[in-house]
């Protein structure tokens, strides 16, 4: 149907300035204002509409023919790729623009996303959100989510962390390593810088909220492994335009990247990727599914004892106090478990080439960590209490 403004819409628009130079040559501009800003696929406006909000608008007289020539004319040359459906003859439903640059249900979404990045400050979300949905139309920007609490806890610039990602960004396409720090904020308001890092960087991830850069590392032996670093956490990043050390090793850690990310990083940790083991009660898989994914497949699964059935899974993960929270969490019922061999380990989905000293090394380190971060904890409690 062929809309008809109300008064208190054409006094909003006239509030804002709409049409009023009144001059024919903004004349056309404020016809394609209004095919952008107030029709959409299924619902237009009239020439003869459109002529008497601009009339009303900008003081001066504005005939329908002359909007009709306008119309025309925007058809014709198609600004911005715009493209205007004409109404049949007989057919009551106006001139709407039909393409976009963004539809109306576009717009919506993408001023939705904005509204929860933690990563731009309020004015710039308002200011780009209301020119993103100068693309709606009126009725879906009442669709569209105005009101978001966003939880940004760090304190540290939004700015420096995008800076960041457009460099490693620039680095990856252009297959450059990238030099930056760690940073450490102090309790005494210092930041503590560590050593300069020049890594080939791999992929940048968005994962529970933060930003990573995953890196190819080589240790001193030269031996290539995956790192995750916080973008948050760097300063100083900068594309050093030297070709990246290792292409072969790179290029296969990002075919790698979509699956595994969720193993690597998901815990908030940082460094080095494990293997590890899991010993699952069945009342706590759901946990399990829940935190890796339910592409996770239990092996040696133990039905014998139904109260309480017994599975084990292979993760990939990064050694955090999160990971170890979780753990903890669990209350027995998710337990690191020691490799058995490589029978054993070859049952697992994608363990069929088996580096058994390894493994055993990933589970005695996860043991040590998680270990001395509960003797810490236990050591801290006051003896009264107990």
């Amino acid at each position: 149907m062929s809309r008809t403004f109300a008064e208190n819409e054409i006094a909003e628009l006239k509030r804002l300035g709409f049409a009023a130079a009144g001059s024919s040559r903004s004349r056309i501009l404020s016809v394609l204002d209004i095919l952008l800003g107030f029709t959409n696929e299924n619902e237009g406006i009239s020439a003869s509409e459109i002529a008497r909000v601009i009339c009303v608008c900008s003081g001066k007289a504005t005939s329908e023919n002359a909007v009709l020539k306008d119309l025309h004319q925007i058809r014709e040359s198609r600004p911005m790729g715009l493209e205007i459906a004409v109404p049949e003859h007989g057919e009551n439903i106006g001139f709407r623009a039909i393409k976009k640059p963004l539809s109306s249900e576009e717009a919506v979404l993408v001023s939705d996303v904005l509204r929860t990045s933690a990563f731009i400050s309020k004015d710039q979300k308002d200011d780009l959100c209301a020119k993103v949905l100068r693309f709606a139309s009126d009725s879906k920007i009442d669709e569209s989510i105005e009101t978001v609490f966003v939880d940004e806890k760090a304190g540290k610039g939004s700015a420096f962390v995008l800076d960041a990602l457009r460099v490693a960004s620039h680095a990856i396409k252009r297959n450059e390593r990238v030099s930056f720090k760690r940073q450490n904020h102090l309790m005494n308001g210092f930041v503590q810088e560590s050593i300069l890092y020049e890594e080939d960087p791999v992929a940048i991830v968005f994962s529970y909220g933060r930003y990573y850069l995953e890196t190819c590392h080589l240790d001193k032996q030269g031996s290539a492994s995956p790192y995750f670093h916080r973008i948050d956490d760097v300063v100083g990043m900068l594309a050093t335009g030297k070709p990246i050390s290792d292409q072969e090793a790179v290029n296969q850690l990002r075919v790698r990247v979509v699956a595994d990310t969720r193993h690597r990083i998901d815990m908030y940790g940082a460094g080095e990727v494990r293997t590890l083991f899991l010993k699952v009660s069945g009342s706590h898989a759901k946990y399990v599914y829940e935190r890796f994914g339910h592409d996770i497949e239990f092996c040696h699964v133990d039905e014998r004892d139904r109260d309480n059935v017994i599975g084990y899974v292979c993760v990939k993960v990064l050694l955090s106090s999160t990971l170890f929270r979780w753990l903890f969490g669990m209350r027995g019922a998710v337990e690191i478990a020691e490799p058995k061999g490589e029978r054993w380990v070859r049952s697992f989905p994608g363990l069929f080439d088996v580096d058994l000293p390894m493994l055993q090394s990933d589970y005695r380190i996860a043991l040590t960590e998680y270990s001395d971060m509960l003797s810490a904890a236990t050591a801290a409690i006051n003896p009264a209490y107990l």
